[in-house]
C-alpha cells in the first residue's frame, strides 16, 4: 500500500524512474555479454606430463601413479582418474562443486612440485590446465595457397597472422594447427662418426657451445660507456658445417666431416587439410566472460586488414560458433516479441479499450527493462536460458497489473467516490492478492536452488530471470499502473474527453471487432457457468476422472525420452575416427582422404561448405608442450542451410560406409 501512496504523491519522480529504467535498460541490453549458455565453471583439472619415448606401461609406473598418488590428497577432491599413453599422461582431478577451483588448483600445484624430484630423468614440467568453455574456440582460421608449402604457411601463420588475432579485444589465443614447423637438422654418418673416434654426445655439447648469445660487459671510450655483446648466434645454416668438433692435435674435425646439416622441419604428426588440402588453421579461442559475437564479427573485419599477408593466400572462417548463437538469440528474441504482441492483442479483445490496453502494455517493457539493468549489474548473460526465461515470464508479466487495473476500474465506478481515493482503495484491496500470487509462482522454481552439477549452472540463471522479472512487474503494478490509471482511465459516471478523430473504416472494424468479442465473452460465461453447475453436482465423477488421467500420466511417464539438451541443427556435423594403434600419421592421411570422398558423394552438390580435417590429436599445454597420437582424426563439416542428409536412416549406412574406409578402426558420425 505505501508504494501506491508514494507513487500518488511523487508522480513526476514516478516518471523519471520509468525513464531512467529505460534508458539503463537499454544500456545494459547493449553491453551485456551475448552466448549460448552460462558461464559453466566445471571444477576439473588436467594434469599433462610428457616423457618421450616411454611406453605406455613405464609412463603408468613412474609418471602416472606418483603424480596420482600426490593430488588424490588435494581437499574436495571427488575422483582421480588417469591414461597413460605412449609419451603422454593425462590425470584428470575431478574437484566438489562446492570447491573453491582455484584454491585446488595452487594446492594441486604445490603438491606437483614437492614430487619433481621423484619423476625420472627427461620428464618434463607438468602442466595444469583447468576446465573452461573459453577453451572451445569460437571460430577457426584457415589459411592456404599462395604458392607456400606448409613450412611457410606455418610460419605465415605463426608469426604474422597469430599476433595480429591475439590483439583483438576479448581473444585469449589463437593456436596454430598444422602445418611444418621449421628446424635445423643434423644428419651424422656413424662410419665417420666411428672413424674418427667421436661421440654424438661430443657433437652436441660442440654445437651447443658454437651456438650462444653472451653478455660480455662494457667499454668506457671517451665519454661514451658501451655495452659489449658476444654473438656467436646462427642465423643462416652453412657456416653450422665448420663447427669444430675436436682437435686431433692441430687438424681440427668439423661438423662436415661428420655429417651434413640440413634447413628443414620437425618430424610431422599433424596434418590438417581443407577441402581436400593441406592447410594451416588458427584455432581463435575467446576470454572468459568475453562477447562471442563481438569476438567473431572483430575478427571478421581484421582479415581483411592483416598485414604481411602474401599475394594469393586465402584466409577464410571455415568454424563460426556465432551462427547457431544469433539464430537462437534472434529466435528468441523473436518469441519474446510475438508473445508481447499477442498479449497486447488479447488484452485488447478482452478490455475492449485503448486506454486500458495501453496502461497495461506499458508494464511489459518496463518490467523487462528492469529485469535486464538486474542481470546485467549481477554479471550475467544473454543466453538462451535467460532469454527463456524472459520469453516465459512475458505472459506472466501482465497479470498484476490487469488486475490492479480491473478493481481501480470497479472503485471509478462507483458513483460519489474521489479518484484518489477509488485509485487507493482498489490499491488496498488487492495488493495482499497479487504479493501472494508472485510468490506462489516463484516458489515453484525454488527447488532449483537445491540442484548441483551442472544443471544448477544452467537453471539457476533461468529462475533468476523469472523471480526477478516477477517482482519488477509487481513492482511496477504496484507504482506506475495506479498512477496512469488515475490520470488516464475514466469511470463510468466521469465526463467522457472527447476522443480524437479516427477514420471511419477503422472505428467500424473496430466497433465489430469489440462486439464480436463482447458476444464470445458472454457465450463463453454462459458455458463456464454450465460447466461449474456440472461439476458441483457430479463431484465424485469429476475427481475420478481426475485421477484416473493422473494415473494414466504417470504410467506412460517411463516411455517418455529424456535428453539432456534438446536435438539442435548447428549446420555442422563431425565424423570422428580412430585407426588402429600405430598408424602412421600419412596412412592416417590416406583413410582421411577417402572418408572425405564419402562423405562428398553422400550429399548433394553445393550442400557441403567446407570440411577441414585435422589427423593427430593435440593436448596442450600453458608452456606450449604438446603430444599427438598419429593414428586419430577429426573431420567437422560444415554445411549451408538447415539440412539433414545424414540423420535418421541415412546415418547407420554412411557410418558403415565410412568403418569400411579403414578396416580395423573406427568411425563415429
Amino acid at each position: 500500500m505505501w508504494l501506491t501512496l508514494a507513487a500518488m504523491r511523487n508522480g513526476i519522480a514516478i516518471l523519471m524512474a520509468s525513464l531512467a529504467i529505460i534508458l539503463l535498460g537499454a544500456t545494459s541490453l547493449g553491453r551485456m555479454p551475448i552466448d549460448l549458455f552460462p558461464n559453466l565453471n566445471y571444477p576439473s583439472l588436467r594434469i599433462g606430463t610428457i616423457y618421450k619415448g616411454a611406453s605406455a606401461q613405464d609412463i603408468e609406473r613412474s609418471v602416472t601413479y606418483p603424480i596420482e598418488k600426490a593430488v588424490s590428497a588435494v581437499a574436495n577432491v571427488r575422483f582421480v582418474e588417469s591414461t597413460s599413453r605412449q609419451g603422454f599422461s593425462v590425470v584428470t582431478v575431478q574437484f566438489a562443486w562446492s570447491a573453491d577451483i582455484d584454491a585446488g588448483l595452487t594446492e594441486v600445484v604445490q603438491r606437483i612440485q614437492a614430487i619433481l624430484s621423484t619423476l625420472p630423468v627427461g620428464v618434463q614440467q607438468p602442466f595444469i590446465l583447468k576446465f573452461d568453455l573459453s577453451n572451445i574456440p569460437v571460430c577457426i582460421l584457415t589459411v592456404a595457397g599462395g604458392g607456400l608449402d606448409e613450412r611457410a604457411l606455418y610460419d605465415l601463420a605463426y608469426n604474422t597472422i597469430e599476433p595480429q588475432i591475439e590483439r583483438q579485444p576479448g581473444v585469449a589465443s589463437a593456436n596454430v594447427d598444422g602445418g611444418k614447423i621449421r628446424q635445423i637438422t643434423i644428419n651424422l654418418d656413424r662410419d665417420r662418426l666411428f672413424s674418427k673416434g667421436l661421440a654424438v654426445s661430443e657433437v652436441t655439447r660442440a654445437v651447443n657451445d658454437a651456438n650462444f648469445l653472451l653478455p660480455s660487459g662494457d667499454v668506457k671510450l671517451g665519454s661514451f660507456d658501451y655495452n659489449v655483446f658476444t654473438n656467436n648466434q646462427f642465423s643462416v645454416v652453412e657456416p653450422m658445417e665448420d663447427i669444430v668438433v675436436r682437435r686431433t692435435g692441430t687438424t681440427p674435425i668439423r661438423l662436415r666431416d661428420v655429417g651434413r646439416v640440413e634447413d628443414s622441419a620437425e618430424t610431422q604428426v599433424s596434418i590438417v587439410r581443407v577441402n581436400g588440402e593441406r592447410a594451416v588453421y588458427l584455432r581463435v579461442n575467446k576470454q572468459p566472460g568475453a562477447n562471442t559475437i563481438d569476438i567473431v564479427d572483430a575478427v571478421k573485419a581484421t582479415v581483411p586488414k592483416l598485414l604481411g599477408i602474401p599475394p594469393g593466400v586465402n584466409i577464410s572462417m571455415s568454424l563460426d560458433q556465432s551462427t547457431y548463437i544469433r539464430q537462437s538469440i534472434e529466435n528468441l528474441w523473436h518469441e519474446a516479441a510475438m508473445g508481447s504482441v499477442l498479449a497486447f492483442l488479447v488484452i485488447l479483445i478482452f478490455l475492449r479499450s485503448f486506454v486500458s490496453t495501453l496502461i497495461i502494455g506499458i508494464a511489459i517493457p518496463l518490467s523487462l527493462m528492469l529485469t535486464l539493468v538486474a542481470m546485467y549489474f549481477l554479471g550475467q548473460t544473454l543466453n538462451i536460458f535467460t532469454l527463456g526465461g524472459l520469453a516465459l515470464a512475458v505472459g506472466r508479466l501482465v497479470d498484476d497489473s490487469i488486475v490492479e487495473l480491473e478493481n481501480i476500474n470497479r472503485h471509478l465506478a462507483m458513483p460519489g467516490t474521489p479518484r484518489r481515493k477509488a485509485v487507493l482503495d482498489a490499491a488496498r484491496e488487492v495488493a495482499m492478492p497479487i504479493f501472494v500470487s508472485t510468490i506462489t509462482t516463484i516458489v515453484v522454481f525454488l527447488p532449483t536452488v537445491f540442484l548441483e552439477g551442472q544443471s544448477r549452472l544452467l537453471f539457476i540463471p533461468l529462475t533468476f530471470t523469472i523471480s526477478f522479472s516477477l517482482f519488477a512487474s509487481f513492482l511496477v503494478s504496484r507504482t506506475v499502473t495506479p498512477l496512469l490509471c488515475f490520470y488516464w482511465l475514466k469511470g463510468e459516471h466521469e465526463p467522457q474527453q472527447k476522443p480524437r478523430a479516427t477514420p471511419g473504416w477503422l472505428k467500424a472494424r473496430l466497433e465489430r471487432v469489440f462486439a464480436w468479442s463482447g458476444l464470445v465473452l458472454e457465450r463463453m460465461d454462459a458455458l463456464y457457468q454450465r460447466q461449474l453447475n456440472w461439476a458441483l453436482d457430479n463431484r465424485k465423477t469429476l475427481i475420478g476422472g481426475l485421477l484416473v488421467m493422473l494415473a494414466s500420466a504417470l504410467a506412460i511417464l517411463p516411455f517418455v525420452g529424456s535428453e539432456f539438451f534438446p536435438e539442435s541443427d548447428e549446420s555442422q556435423f563431425i565424423v570422428t575416427m580412430r585407426a588402429p594403434v600405430g598408424t602412421r600419421v600419412e596412412e592416417t592421411e590416406r583413410i582421411v582422404r577417402k572418408m572425405e570422398e564419402i562423405i562428398r558423394g553422400s550429399t548433394k552438390p553445393g550442400e557441403v561448405n567446407t570440411i577441414v580435417s585435422t589427423i593427430g590429436q593435440k593436448i596442450a599445454g600453458s608452456q606450449g608442450n604438446f603430444c599427438r597420437h598419429p593414428p586419430e582424426a577429426r573431420l567437422p563439416i560444415s554445411r549451408h542451410g538447415v539440412w539433414r542428409p545424414v540423420r535418421g536412416h541415412r546415418e547407420p549406412c554412411v557410418e558403415l560406409r565410412l568403418g569400411r574406409a579403414h578396416p580395423g578402426g573406427t568411425a563415429r558420425l
